[in-house]
């Protein structure tokens, strides 16, 4: 199963949609596709998802795909994924300026995440991509992925 999500932000992210509509019939998906239409031919799509039934997705996904929230590539991350991660741009609308490129820059450098730049390469990334890596996180919580977001926060101030 590929778990599909866009995260909460106010503005919708159809650039993202389009690209998941590309992969494969067979691929059994479940997406969180938040402002802006409901996509059709997956198992499970919902607006907003609970935060447990997110997790719950995360764990037990073979794949996760997702825009370039913290948040969620945190939750993939502990759920031993190394997510495909599609930044959000602020030149095309989708979010108010372009952390979600910064930040995929980084993580992608560290090895974190799989960066997908343009829709059309989703489906080539997913198919491309391994399952999940259930050693991805060390239980302690402060990996790679935990230094890469606070050291961005810390330049940011």
């Amino acid at each position: 199963m590929i778990f599909v999500t866009v995260g909460t932000h106010g503005q919708a992210f159809s650039r993202m949609l389009r690209g998941v509509k590309q992969l494969p019939e067979q691929a059994e998906i479940v997406i969180q596709y938040g402002q802006g239409e409901a996509p059709s031919g997956v198992r499970h799509a919902a607006a907003f998802m609970p935060f447990g039934e997110m997790e719950e997705y995360f764990g037990t996904a073979d794949l996760v795909v997702t825009h370039a929230g913290v948040g969620s590539i945190l939750c993939a991350r502990r759920a031993g994924h190394r997510p495909i991660v599609v930044p959000r741009y602020r030149e095309l609308g989708e979010h108010v300026d372009d952390h979600q490129v910064e930040l995929t820059r980084a993580l992608s450098e560290l090895g974190e995440v799989t960066p997908v730049w343009r829709n059309e390469e989703i489906a080539p990334a997913v198919a491309a991509s391994s399952r999940r890596d259930r050693g991805a996180l060390p239980s302690g919580g402060d990996g790679a992925l935990q230094r890469a977001v606070r050291a961005a926060l810390l330049d940011a101030q």
